[in-house]
């Protein structure tokens, strides 16, 4: 693919220089205007000598929320300046670093210059880009709100990504120091405690108790540890089968609803997301019951997706949005407070966005407040734990006189 080198000036008068790949001049162009050059001096293509060979590993690569993220929003850029919808995914092509998401965005690209719909390209890709993404592009072609759509989406796609950051950091911190407090409490059980063992073996007199459990401990890990970490990789390959079952995957996650604090931290992000998605399709004019099925398929817990199918069973019915939400147990009345409201005054989408706005609120201050509770918690654990193993085996020490035989 040609290699163009430029020479241009940005609206404040700066020269900046640099190289793009693009399949023309053309597109060139537009991929320099795209990096803020206003004004290009000059534009040449530069000749390849020798052999021009491209490696790329990451052929395997997963297409991240943060990714789909990024490429809506650089869109949206590129469509509200004015850029041709195909010249801006030929440009896009040459920017993003995920190889996957790259051989989409050309696959799509050529499918609109056949002429092609773009929400008919995407919806090849519904894995990579979800229905919710598809509807939102399919309603701004038919309105011709393409750039506002875009720009929508990437502020929907932005929050829900912070959001189950939020979340997700919640759930792994206590869970990764765990993980490394077991490790070093094995380090020692392992490596430190059979040296304290053979000393006092060579007493021969009684231990005490608690340094006779301790070696037992480390008696017991140093013969088994490969039978439990086998243990553990087939627990977490069982586990994740399990996931698949529909009817245990219900009761995991009324269990996970009912765990003190955790419980309802994963109801509020619920909530937020489902307010949300709501308010995005509705602002985009998609039809009430194609954005409750949306919704019920964006959420990843099984008990709040059944309650939203049985919502939108009720809406279609012709009961209100607010009256259904209220017959179910999960949500809460701020939400049916507010829908209800938004629902008299016509603005249904705003009122949602507020609750988002709300319930996202709630979730970044109880996940700061559990970091902030749970890093003293578990370094009392950590040093508990370590403690409690110098203790039994420093005990000895103190009645040395009578191990000695």
């Amino acid at each position: 693919m040609p290699v163009y080198s430029y020479r241009g000036k940005t609206i404040l008068g700066k020269v900046k220089r640099g190289k793009v790949t693009a399949d023309n001049i053309d597109i060139a162009k537009n991929l320099i205007r795209s990096k803020g050059v206003v004004y290009i001096e000059s534009l040449k293509e530069e000749k390849s000598s020798g052999l021009n060979m491209e490696i790329n590993l990451s052929f395997m690569d997963k297409v991240k929320l943060k990714d789909i993220v990024l490429f809506t929003r650089q869109l949206y850029s590129m469509i509200n300046a004015g850029i041709p919808l195909v010249s801006a995914l030929r440009a896009l092509e040459q920017q993003v670093s995920n190889r996957k998401l790259k051989e989409i965005i050309k696959d799509v690209a050529k499918q609109v210059e056949e002429g092609g719909r773009f929400s008919a390209a995407l919806a090849k890709y519904r894995d990579v880009f979800g229905d919710l993404y598809i509807s939102m592009i399919k309603a701004a072609e038919e309105a011709g709100t393409l750039d506002t759509t875009l720009k929508r989406l990437a502020e929907y796609l932005e929050k829900v990504e912070h959001l189950r950051s939020k979340v997700k950091s919640a759930m792994f911190y206590p869970t990764f120091v765990l993980i490394i407090a077991s490790i070093i409490v094995a380090g020692i059980l392992i490596f430190v405690i059979p040296t304290f063992a053979g000393i006092y073996k060579e007493f021969g007199g009684e231990l005490p108790a608690l340094t006779r459990m301790v070696i037992k401990a480390s008696d017991f890990l140093r013969d088994y540890i490969g039978w439990l970490i086998a243990g553990i990789v087939i627990f977490i390959f069982i586990f994740k089968r399990l996931l698949k079952i529909p009817k245990f995957k219900y009761y995991f996650d009324l269990f996970m609803l009912k765990v003190p604090v955790f419980g309802e931290l994963i109801l509020k992000s619920s909530i937020a997301n489902f307010a949300r998605t709501l308010s995005s399709m509705f602002s985009s004019g998609i039809n009430i019951l194609k954005a409750l099925d949306i919704a019920a398929e964006t959420s990843n817990n099984q008990i709040i997706q059944e309650e939203i199918s049985k919502v939108k069973e009720q809406v279609e019915k012709g009961i209100s949005l607010a009256v259904a939400l209220s017959r179910s147990k999960i949500f809460p009345p701020m939400l049916i407070n507010m829908v209800a409201i938004g629902e008299d005054a016509g603005n249904l989408d705003e009122m949602l966005a507020k609750v988002a706005d709300f319930y996202e609120e709630e979730v970044d201050t109880m996940v700061d407040g559990l970091t902030s509770l749970i890093e003293p918690l578990m370094m009392v654990f950590i040093g508990g734990v370590i403690g409690f193993i110098i203790i039994a085996m420093y005990l000895p020490i103190f009645k040395m006189g009578s191990l000695i035989k």
